[in-house]
């Protein structure tokens, strides 16, 4: 049921008690006026006497409040004893009805309903105490002991019939009342105050003029009463003022301090309701905030509410406000100026006190409605609420400096742990967010985690043309972006320049954290509006999943980190971090050193691979390509340790440490008669060393190797690292005699611009193209124009990853030069590649036929581990009668030696001599 709904059914429930008691009070005046005896007594006193004397008991009237509604208890039982022998019961009912009405309408100004609940309580337990009495005293006089009995019971069946009725109409209204403790305080009353009313009969029948001593008596011991139930009231206000004190100064904001004293000074008070008003600093309008009744009773919390309207223009705020003087409005007193205030508020009776602040009045405090209706504020009440509100100023202004303080700190705070251009959480902050994630996870939440490392693309180039300040406004809307784009519990960070990280925690599978970094990426390739410009930016986005790539934060960002480096060297946006792939890996680590110490004791050993004339098949060189024997894990191929030789800057001994073997090998052969060259791989930090050339004239002078002798390779994408310095670097490689030649061609970004400046000599054709030449005509098409590209160019082409004898005839109808691969051979020591040419060179003429045999290398410079496959090569050619002759081409074409893993160890192949 709504609180209108209660309100509506306890006041109807009022309202039909009050008919009840009507009725049970005529119908016991009624019964009372048949039971009355004659009356003996000296005087009689008129219905108007006994309405003086009632009003001046109501003057005199004790409170006692219980809980949220008040009790009386008064000298009301001494008119109505004498009422018992002097006057008949219709005078007595008739004059206490006369006086609470002109008392509680004239005086306390009671609503209609409250004021016929009490008259028809006073008429029902007037009645009913004349009717008991009457039925027992059998007009005994009041000298009688039979009396008294008489007169006991009557005054306490008729306090008993008050105190029933208004506990029903309390409960009715919500609120809580003690029964037993009010009966046995009313019983108590009752029967002092039916003591006294005996003595005050009896002294009336036996000589009336001595009633005026007994009333001055009585007048003194009701104001005693009175004066203590003052005393121990204010002591009891005092109690709660110190308690206020104690409480409000343990309330350390402002909020805090500004609820406690609303609902302390409602309970000081004890009052229905306290509100406060508070003026803002800029515009002066009043906020407004209310503890009631109603709030406590359903414990909720205390809200912001719309101040009323038009109440700075009533007299109390210009009072209260302006003058900063408390004001004390009470129902008796009120005036045309305080019914202003009290409409607007909605408030029977109020207290106001100005609230002060360094000097100045920042809003007001009131508290209204005291409880019960019975009392109203009086002075005193308005001298403890003024106090009540210093305490309070004083605590506020406290409290709002804290709050001060504690915005100052928190922004301090948000600055430390926020990036200031962006807002997002900084580099402290992500780390705090996933150091929380393990302490969760040693909880017992094995849910998984991502950690994303984002590098926008192309940032540098719209920072360096727009400006800072459009970067600023680039970085901003880029954060904006991510953040729609990911859910509430995710965090974002900018760690700093372009670079952003991103935390995704509570995963159900990886595929989540991969699906929520491909909508970023979707995100930013939207293009950005920046200086009137539309501005396209991409993202690299490196993953690391916890737990399986780490738990502290730490690991997860770095392997995020190389997973990030190598979605962008693989033109790839998102990547998983792989730790095969991990350049940086502890492992890695342990192989730079070992690496190191391999150089020093030669474990490092160059290998070589052949390369033939397409146009006759005819060896003209080879690559040198380099291995490492390692103790325990065996051959390493170079695809293992030459990220790490970068990344340790041993790449430049090892370089030079391969150069210099290769052109020693170079020179064995030469010396030997075969006349071929050598190719060495350079790398990108190699040649942009402003000491190459220099370097490579005094290895070639140390080793007598001629310059032509030599081809340096080169890919596309060293070039490009830096163009204008590789340019420079290989023009003064070409003046030395060195060839050059551009590997993997193809496969970078170079324009055909930086193509024709390069000072090189061949091109080679990547083998990713070469595989599928002879299955995927597009492969083909591709193979065919960078020939023919090379050749307009003037320059040699080189075919790489030639397998079979298919790709070999179709590369020699393109036109193409040179062909490397395993049709040939695989890398294989040096020492092989010699025996070949010497076998070839010293052929002998024993038959008609050509033995076609494999050459497994042996001895010291055997390979550990599974033997490659062999070499094949053409041992020998002979004529029936031991002429010499020499090897022809067969059916137009030349014997080319074949290498498979299917082939067998030894073929014959028919020749025409």
């Amino acid at each position: 049921m709504t609180e209108r709904g209660r309100r509506i059914s306890a006041q109807g429930r009022v309202i039909s008690l009050c008919v009840a008691l009507g009725t049970l009070g005529v119908t016991a005046l009624w019964a009372a006026t048949r039971s009355a005896g004659a009356v003996h007594a000296p005087i009689s006193i008129p219905w108007w006497g006994f309405a003086l004397a009632f009003l001046a008991t109501e003057a005199l009237i004790f409170h006692i409040e219980i809980r949220q509604e008040a009790h009386s208890f008064s000298l009301s039982e001494l008119p109505l004893v004498l009422g018992f022998f002097f006057a008949s019961p219709w005078s007595v009912v008739v004059g206490r009805l006369a006086a609470h009405l002109v008392y509680r309408t004239l005086i306390k100004r009671q609503t209609p309903l409250k004021l016929v609940f009490n008259l028809t309580s006073y008429a029902a337990e007037t009645a009913v105490a004349l009717f008991v009495f009457h039925s027992l005293s059998n007009g005994d006089v009041p000298m009688a002991p039979h009396s008294w009995m008489a007169i006991l019971v009557a005054v306490l069946v008729a306090d008993a019939l008050s105190v029933c009725s208004v506990t029903a109409a309390i409960q009715w209204h919500g609120g809580e009342a003690q029964l037993p403790t009010v009966m046995l305080t009313a019983a108590v009353t009752a029967a002092a105050n039916s003591s006294l009313s005996v003595l005050a009969a009896i002294v009336l029948w036996e000589s009336p003029w001595a009633m005026i001593l007994f009333g001055l008596v009585a007048i003194a011991v009701a104001l005693a009463y009175r004066g203590y139930a003052g005393l121990r009231q204010r002591y009891s206000s005092l109690q709660l003022l110190y308690d206020f004190t104690k409480m409000v100064g343990a309330s350390v904001t402002a909020e805090a301090v500004m609820d406690e004293v609303l609902a302390e000074a409602r309970k000081l008070l004890r009052a229905e309701r306290a509100e406060v008003f508070l003026l803002d600093e800029e515009t002066g309008a009043c906020g407004h905030r209310i503890h009631s009744e109603e709030a406590d009773a359903l414990a909720g919390p205390l809200v912001p509410m719309d101040p009323p309207v038009g109440l700075e223009s009533t007299w109390v705020w210009e009072e209260v406000v302006g003058r900063r003087r408390p004001v004390v409005i009470a129902q008796s007193s009120r005036t045309q100026a305080h019914n202003g205030f009290l409409d607007k508020v909605g408030a029977r009776d109020a207290v106001v006190a100005p609230l002060l602040a360094e000097g100045r009045v920042v809003g007001a405090i009131m508290v209204g409605d005291r409880m019960g209706s019975v009392s109203s504020f009086d002075h005193e009440d308005l001298q403890l609420f003024a106090t009540l509100a210093n305490h309070a100023s004083v605590a506020f202004e406290n409290g709002r400096l804290v709050d001060q303080l504690r915005r100052e700190a928190d922004e301090r705070r948000h600055e430390a742990l926020h990036d200031s251009l962006t807002g997002l959480a900084n580099r402290t902050l992500f780390l705090q967010r996933v150091g929380d994630l393990g302490a969760a996870r040693d909880r017992g939440d094995q849910r998984l985690a991502a950690v994303m490392l984002m590098d926008l693309d192309r940032f540098k180039e719209v920072n360096d043309t727009l400006g800072h300040h459009n970067g600023d406004l680039l970085l901003r809307e880029v954060a904006n972006r991510i953040v729609a784009t990911l859910r509430h519990e995710d965090t974002v960070a900018r760690l700093g320049g372009d670079e952003f990280a991103i935390l995704l925690p509570h995963l159900t599978s990886v595929d989540q954290a991969l699906s929520s970094a491909q909508r970023i990426v979707e995100a930013l390739h939207q293009s950005f509006s920046l200086d009137q410009l539309s501005v396209d930016v991409g993202a690299s986005i490196g993953i690391a999943i916890s737990p399986a790539d780490g738990d502290d934060a730490a690991t997860l960002l770095q392997r995020a980190d190389v997973a990030m480096y190598e979605a962008k060297g693989a033109s790839h946006p998102v990547m998983l971090y792989s730790p095969e792939r991990d350049n940086y890996s502890p492992k890695r680590l342990t192989m730079a050193t070992e690496l190191r110490q391999a150089l020093a004791d030669g474990d490092i050993v160059v290998y070589h691979q052949p390369k033939a004339r397409l146009s006759d098949g005819v060896i003209i060189g080879t690559e040198a390509l380099v291995r490492w024997r390692h103790p325990q894990q065996g051959l390493i191929g170079p695809d293992e340790f030459i990220p790490v030789a970068e990344q340790t800057g041993l790449i430049e001994p090892l370089t030079f440490y391969v150069l210099k073997s290769a052109l020693e090998q170079c020179r064995q052969w030469n010396d030997a008669g075969h006349d071929i060259g050598v190719a060495v791989n350079l790398s990108v930090r190699s040649l942009l060393d402003p000491e190459l050339s220099s370097r490579v004239e005094s290895v070639l002078a140390e080793t007598g190797v001629s310059g032509s002798r030599l081809t340096l390779e080169i890919t596309e994408s060293g070039v490009m690292a830096d163009p204008n310095r590789a340019i420079a670097m290989l023009e003064r490689l070409a003046a030395t005699g060195v060839k050059l030649s551009v590997d993997d061609f193809g496969t970078g970004y170079s324009s055909l611009s930086y193509l024709r400046r390069l000072p090189v000599h061949e091109v080679k054709v990547d083998r990713s193209f070469v595989f599928r030449m002879a299955t995927d005509p597009s492969d083909a098409t591709i193979v065919q124009s960078i020939i023919e590209l090379g050749h307009n160019l003037g320059l040699r082409t080189v075919a790489e990853g030639v397998e079979d004898q298919i790709s070999w005839e179709l590369l020699r109808g393109m036109g193409c030069d040179v062909a490397q691969g395993y049709l040939l051979s695989k890398p294989v020591p040096a020492q092989s590649i010699t025996r070949w040419l010497d076998d070839v060179r010293r052929a002998s003429f024993t038959s008609a036929e050509a033995v076609v045999e494999t050459l497994a290398p042996t001895g010291p410079d055997a390979i550990p581990g599974p033997v490659p496959e062999a070499i094949p090569v053409l041992t020998a050619a002979v004529t029936p009668d031991g002429a010499a002759c020499d090897i022809v081409p067969i059916n137009g074409r030349r014997l080319v030696p074949v290498a498979g893993p299917n082939r067998p160890a030894a073929e014959r192949v028919r020749l025409r001599c």
